[in-house]
């Protein structure tokens, strides 16, 4: 009798393993484990469910929703969002696209959703279109990650656009920003469309970066002793995958769009001057943008519309024109020198905010070159003016940005500025900023402060304690992770303060703990 029973219950529960939906497999596995591998393998799978049966693709839904709103771990909420705009756009079913469209206006719209996952759905929108947010399948034995059509990309970016308008400014900020990591993205294998690179393309890494190797045409009457001799030149040679090349065009297609969409923003006297300030300053970087020289000519015609445009502000118009000046005459990156005497730009804080657009990079390119040469890098003080006090108006919003975002890059590129009472700067400046838009480009610099430390024989553990400090009396989980990325940002320059500081660290969320514990693996594989 209680050998039958035990074989009904290993029937029973045979059968009912394999009656259960991915969805709800998904579910026990968030309801029981804080392993962030296990949590992502499984809603990795639960993403698959895309284009399974309509049955399959509710259950999905189902609990993508229900994790997204009711779980109380916030990471895990975040992971659910995560794939939640991924079904959106990737499901061919109507009903569930409604659905899931629906939930995705919620977060951005209903102020009770927490910041944190209203970033997640702009970075996963964004990573959708530049490819970094796919699906993966098993190809002869191989994992590999695929990207989503373009045309589904598509329209993923044009709801984003769609929702600009009536975002509030912290999620416009978070949006330029996003918009402007897809500007630059690279076309790669990694981020392919799986209509465009299969597996077999994905398998020969090779040739994507080098290009097929085929015969070169030799004339039939040529003479053996002269082919042979290298007078056609080699016998073969390498032309670029016609997948790679489709690939450059249907990803400089989807920057376009983002750029045609540009004009909107800046004749929109609802948006922003700050806003507006950041999607102009793009113009300065349009060389950057496309691998083919005629899409960048089309980017480059656009600003021209734009300058021709009267509604569109004179400030930011003359904004527009700086920030090809600079290109014209430095390069941008700059590789000249500035083309004023240091008396010209020694009360650079005080000049126009477009001769800051114009010259920043140039001098601050300039000090660098004089610091590898051995000289002293001269005035001005870039980390002076990094924390200088600015006008609280739209004015001044933009010339903190410009200077910030400026010296953080020359930081980061090797410059060394001048930490006397770093901490006591740092915190001053903190304690003055007055939302996540101020915080943000200035933890960024305070990220890019550490070999400054190190080369002066600085101990890092004062700004550590003070920006742990921060994080843990921060309300919002977006809030706290920009402090706690400030110091992880200083862990690949002094690795075992960082991993101190960090071990005394509350708990976290799953999402944060699996980025602190990247970064702190990678640091003990190098060390």
């Amino acid at each position: 009798m209680r050998y039958s029973s035990l074989l009904i219950s290993a029937i029973f529960f045979i059968w009912f393993s394999g009656c259960t939906t991915q969805g709800r497999l998904t579910y026990l596995t968030f309801e029981k484990s804080y392993n962030y591998q296990k949590l992502n393998s499984s809603m990795e799978k639960l993403k698959n469910q895309y284009d399974s049966s309509i049955q399959h693709q509710y259950s999905a839904l189902r609990e993508i929703r229900y994790i997204s709103k009711h779980m109380k771990e916030p990471g895990k909420r975040e992971m659910a969002l995560s794939a939640l705009t991924f079904f959106t756009f990737m499901s061919d079913d109507g009903d569930i696209r409604d659905r899931s469209l629906s939930r995705l206006n919620t977060v951005l719209d209903e102020p009770e959703w927490p910041k944190h996952l209203k970033f997640t759905i702009i970075d996963s929108i964004v990573d959708l279109v530049a490819g970094s947010l796919g699906f993966q399948e098993k190809h002869d034995g191989m994992m590999m990650v695929f990207g989503v059509e373009p045309d589904i990309r598509e329209d993923a970016l044009l709801f984003l656009l769609n929702k600009f308008e009536g975002l509030e400014p912290e999620l416009q900020y978070h949006t330029v920003s996003a918009l402007r990591r897809l500007l630059l993205t690279e076309p790669s294998l990694g981020n392919c469309p799986e209509n465009i690179c299969d597996e077999d393309i994905r398998k020969n890494q090779e040739e994507w970066d080098l290009g097929v190797e085929i015969k070169v045409a030799i004339p039939d009457n040529a003479d053996p002793k002269a082919v042979e001799a290298g007078a056609y030149g080699p016998l073969t040679k390498r032309e670029p995958l016609e997948e790679r090349e489709e690939w450059n065009e249907e990803m400089d297609e989807l920057k376009l769009v983002v750029w045609e969409w540009i004009e909107d923003a800046l004749d929109d006297q609802d948006v922003p001057y700050l806003i507006q300030g950041r999607l102009i300053r793009f113009a300065g970087e349009i060389e950057l943008f496309s691998l083919q020289e005629e899409k960048s000519n089309e980017f480059i015609e656009q600003v021209s519309e734009w300058a021709e445009n009267e509604d569109i502000s004179v400030d930011l118009r003359k904004l527009l024109g700086a920030s090809r000046e600079k290109v014209k005459i430095y390069g941008f990156p700059s590789t000249k020198s500035p083309q004023l005497s240091e008396k010209a730009y020694a009360g650079i804080i005080n000049r126009p905010t477009d001769f800051l657009e114009t010259h920043i990079d140039a001098i601050l390119h300039q000090q660098l070159e004089r610091q590898k040469s051995g000289f002293d890098p001269g005035k001005p003080d870039a980390i002076g003016l990094a924390f200088t006090s600015f006008d609280e108006s739209d004015e001044g919003d933009l010339r903190r940005e410009i200077i910030l975002e400026n010296v953080t890059t020359a930081l980061q590129k090797g410059l060394l500025g001048n930490i006397t009472y770093i901490t006591e700067r740092v915190l001053k400046s903190i304690d003055n900023t007055r939302s996540d838009t101020d915080l943000v480009p200035l933890l960024n610099l305070v990220g890019a402060l550490y070999p400054s430390l190190k080369a002066q024989n600085r101990n890092p553990r004062p700004l550590f304690e003070t920006l742990l400090e921060k994080a843990e009396a921060a309300e919002k989980l977006s809030e706290r992770r920009l402090y706690l990325n400030a110091i992880l940002d200083g862990a690949g320059v002094f690795p075992e303060e960082a991993n101190l500081i960090l071990a005394s660290a509350s708990d976290q969320d799953v999402v944060t703990s699996h980025q602190i514990n990247s970064v702190i693996q990678k640091l003990d594989e190098t060390f």
